[in-house]
């Protein structure tokens, strides 16, 4: 893999994973509660999940691209 390609990956995946966290209530609001989250992450835990999700997203990708 190139290296650009590597950068645009890992921008990519800042972008996705900092809107998933940013604009995490609206996601909520757009997909609803998730049961799971809720019942295992506490009160609020949909809106753990997505920040997680973001972070996951963000360090995966840079794993990854560095690997």
């Amino acid at each position: 893999m190139g290296f650009v390609v590597k950068l645009l990956m890992v921008i990519a995946a800042f972008v996705v994973g900092s809107a998933m966290i940013k604009y995490r209530e609206k996601l909520v609001r757009m997909v609803g509660k998730n049961y799971y989250a809720e019942k295992y992450l506490g009160a609020g835990g949909s809106y753990t999940f997505w920040v997680l999700l973001g972070t996951i997203v963000i360090v995966g990708t840079v794993i990854y691209v560095l690997k």
